[in-house]
This record gives C-alpha cells, structure tokens and sequence, in this order.
C-alpha cells in the first residue's frame, strides 16, 4: 500500500527477542515484557499505541497494568489501548481506574485512523 511505513520494533518476551511493528502513527507491540531503551526513539509521536496489558500482577513475559501505563506515559501517546488481557483483569473496572486516553481492548474493536 502506497504511503504505509512499516517499521519493525525489537521487543522481548521474556528473554526472547520478538518484534512489535509500528504502521506509521500507530503500534502494535503485544507479547512483550520490556521495551529496550534503543527501541524507544521508534515509538516517538505515535497516535496510538496497543500495548500488551496482561493484569496487575508480575508476569515473566507480559507487562503489567502499571508497566503498560508507564510506557504510555512515558510516549506521551494520545490514545492507547491496552491487549493481551488476562482473564480475570475486569474490563469496566479497570477502564473506571484508567486515564481518560487509555481504554482496555475488546474482541471485535475497531479504530478508525
């Protein structure tokens, strides 16, 4: 497709490297439990972010809640979506304890770019 940048972003899960892709404003990085600091500058001035939010408890290879948030606010991103979701994370209640720019992600969602 004309106009679409795709740029790969390494991330980890757990100790294995994997990539997270960014689709020009907007990236998907699901599978991860950290983001290295060199992938950082190619996350700069996204629209949105859909981040792996697996629950409020550490997990070996999921970022948590917190984490999921802290990379958000770290990117100043404007709106974010939190994915990868545990089952026992309840959806309303955790969207009530949210910023207003972040949203937890739910089967069948679809956002318009």
């Amino acid at each position: 497709m004309e106009g679409l940048k795709i740029i790969p972003v390494p991330l980890l899960h757990g100790k294995l490297p994997i990539l997270g892709f960014r689709i020009n404003g907007v990236a998907y990085l699901t599978d991860v439990s950290e983001i290295p600091e060199s992938s950082y500058p190619l996350l700069q001035g996204l629209e949105v972010l859909i981040l792996d939010t697996l629950r409020p408890l550490p997990h070996p290879t999921h970022l948590t809640v917190e984490q999921a948030l802290s990379v958000m606010e770290r990117l100043g991103i404007r709106r974010g979506y939190g994915t990868h979701i545990a089952h026992d994370l309840g959806h309303e209640e955790t969207n009530a304890l949210l910023p207003p720019q972040v949203r937890l992600a739910y089967d069948g969602l679809q956002l318009d770019f």
